[in-house]
């Protein structure tokens, strides 16, 4: 259904595909622009290559029509967000030491206009101290199928696939280290993105 519905608010296109990891847990993340971010990138890095990816999506989303079902097929972790959601964390931590794939988006939240806001340091913890594979993808166009009220447009969609790379691993973890790691995960996103998405990202490292 997602293909779907992707073709039909697009078109969509999907390009990197081949940097998807097909085996082990890897940690995908990517910029926030839509609600139907999360059933997109579930569908484009994971059901393509037969594999679910579980993402952390937040808690009353599950309820919402088309999408709550949307977000539930793809394998989505719900968080109860500003309660520090420990539950949610430890099945994340899991979810990566099983060897599954997980998708966070490291804003936190949507970006209505599309350019990229600050990150957390969410992504970068479970990445350094799961030691997982950080896979980067960048969303470009969905900021426009609701920009104008509850009604869907029309407007053309990119998924753009990074290379993997990774993040020094420790269990024991500092604001400085959380700090880097953050930024190293945003450039990775901003460089797969249009330039007018990209936000302070815009100028190399």
């Amino acid at each position: 259904m997602t293909s779907w519905l992707l073709w039909l608010l697009g078109p969509g296109r999907v390009i990197g595909l081949e940097n998807v990891p097909r085996t082990g847990s890897f940690l995908v993340v990517a910029n926030h622009c839509s609600n139907l971010d999360p059933p997109f990138l579930g569908w484009s890095v994971g059901h393509r290559i037969g594999r679910v990816v579980h993402f952390m999506a937040k808690d009353e989303l599950r309820r919402w029509p088309v999408i709550g079902w949307l977000a539930h097929s793809s394998g989505a972790i719900f968080v109860r967000r500003g309660e520090g959601d420990r539950a949610a964390q430890r099945t994340a931590v899991g979810v990566l030491a099983s060897g599954r794939p997980l998708a966070v988006f490291p804003e936190g939240t949507r970006s209505r206009d599309g350019r990229m806001k600050e990150g957390r340091a969410g992504a970068a913890l479970l990445a350094m101290r799961g030691g997982a594979r950080v896979l980067p993808v960048g969303i470009a166009g969905t900021q426009r199928i609701f920009s104008r009220g509850r009604f869907p447009r029309r407007s053309r969609v990119t998924i753009r696939i990074g290379q993997p790379f990774e993040l020094p691993a420790s269990d024991t973890l500092d604001r400085g280290a959380l700090r880097e790691g953050t930024e190293r995960i945003m450039r990775e996103i901003a460089a797969l993105l249009p330039e007018e998405q990209r936000g302070r990202w815009n100028a190399p490292a």
